[in-house]
């Protein structure tokens, strides 16, 4: 593949994006993508434009993020839902929830909503 040419994938989840597709609608179309391979989707139609200075390479980025959270970005298991749930009925914070659970407070706070368990702000 040429520097300047997405891959399939990319294109893919870019046109889903395009068509105004969220990313939970994304990850559950059966393109067999996961959260990582949305970003990457972005990052590498980013670094193919004319112009644009990214910085870090996703990957550092990814590895940054992954040295605080190391289960960022990785799929919800049943087991992990359960003990979310367990842990938001429990009155835990979700910088605590984050915490146990190895995970960004945003994606805690994502997955609260999904299973229908709201935050009092």
């Amino acid at each position: 593949m040429e520097p300047s040419e997405l891959s399939e994938k990319s294109r893919t989840i870019l046109e889903a994006i395009a068509e105004g597709r969220s990313y939970e609608q994304i990850l559950s179309a059966k393109l067999a993508v996961t959260y990582h391979d949305i970003f990457h989707a972005a990052a590498e139609a980013l670094s193919i434009t004319e112009g644009v200075k990214l910085g870090k390479t996703f990957d550092e980025r990814m590895a940054e993020i992954r040295q605080v959270c190391p289960r960022a970005y990785e799929k919800w298991s049943p087991d992990e839902d359960a003990k979310l749930t367990t842990l938001f009925q429990s009155g835990s914070s979700v910088k605590e929830i984050a915490k146990t659970l190895q995970r960004q407070p945003s994606a805690i706070c994502s997955r609260l909503a999904k299973l229908s368990l709201t935050v009092v702000k």
